[in-house]
């Protein structure tokens, strides 16, 4: 039979032992402390290495939503003033072509008075159209393309951007236009153009002045019809692109939020929790001083 010897820990065996432990209880408070001062469960990279890189993920992908977001809202704010303008260049041109539409009865009754009265309607929404035209969205012309200028024609009515029409990135992967160029709505340089120097509205007042009414009032008015088909075909279009960017904007909105709260519930420690937690450990730190005083003073009796 063999006989276990019973293990025999002397007070400072014992008070090593508790000392170690106090190192352990003493790196733990500071950890607690840091936490509930910084109000963040992972301060240091080495505290949690594998809680910090989620962290890091997290933080990473709140920075992007965040840009997709402010893209989007962009995009909407852009669209919404292209589709004001559409809709203010659509009723100038229904303005001139009441206007034109009127001019057979005119040119039947002679009223020369009444037809330079046209003439004048079509030139004012000629330099009207080339105003909102050259509509601006933070500094740039919402018609000018990808080349930035801050007009997108001059006072000819001759096109002086460049480029395609501008996109933003709405979440990876995903560029959506918001807006059109310039000939997309107002038509290409020459006879098919609104806004050129040959271009329709300014064919028409020419026709006027020199007494072509018939022609004005056919030719140019056939001519007026399809530039103003064409302006309806690009609203819906900016119509469409702004309920598109609209969508995109409320998805990164509430991807933004998702994010925001999935890092704040994996990165903020919850205080009451902390503090509690850092109170015992004191309490429990405390009690093993108590402990390691007493057997110290225990020994320091039994060895005098």
């Amino acid at each position: 039979m063999t006989v276990s010897t019973p293990i025999v820990m002397t007070s400072a065996d014992l008070v090593g032992t508790l000392e170690r432990d106090i190192t352990t209880d003493q790196s733990s408070i500071s950890t607690l402390e840091s936490q509930v001062a910084s109000g963040r469960s992972v301060s240091l990279a080495s505290t949690d290495p594998i809680e910090a890189s989620n962290i890091l993920r997290l933080s990473s992908g709140v920075e992007r939503a965040k840009q997709y977001s402010a893209n989007a809202q962009a995009g909407v704010s852009r669209l919404s003033l292209a589709n004001t303008t559409a809709s203010s260049v659509l009723d100038v041109l229904e303005q001139a072509q009441s206007a034109v539409e009127g001019l057979t009865g005119y040119e039947a009754s002679g009223s020369t008075s009444a037809i330079a009265g046209v003439s004048s309607v079509v030139t004012s929404a000629r330099q009207e159209l080339i105003d909102l035209a050259n509509t601006q969205y933070a500094g740039q012309a919402i018609f000018s393309g990808t080349g930035t200028p801050q007009r997108a024609y001059d006072a000819t009515g001759a096109y002086v951007g460049a480029g395609t029409a501008p996109t933003v990135t709405v979440s990876s992967g995903t560029k959506v236009a918001v807006s059109v160029t310039g000939p997309a709505i107002f038509g290409p340089t020459g006879p098919t153009s609104l806004l050129g120097p040959t271009g329709v509205l300014a064919t028409i007042s020419a026709d006027l002045a020199g007494g072509n009414v018939d022609k004005a009032a056919t030719t140019g008015l056939s001519a007026l019809q399809a530039a103003i088909t064409r302006v309806e075909e690009q609203s819906a279009n900016l119509g469409a692109d702004y309920q598109s960017v609209e969508g995109f904007s409320s998805q990164a909105t509430g991807a933004l939020q998702a994010l925001q709260d999935e890092l704040s519930g994996t990165e903020d420690v919850t205080m009451a929790v902390a503090a509690t937690n850092l109170q015992n450990q004191q309490t429990a730190y405390e009690a093993a001083l108590s402990v390691i005083s007493d057997l110290k003073t225990d020994s320091l009796v039994n060895y005098l």
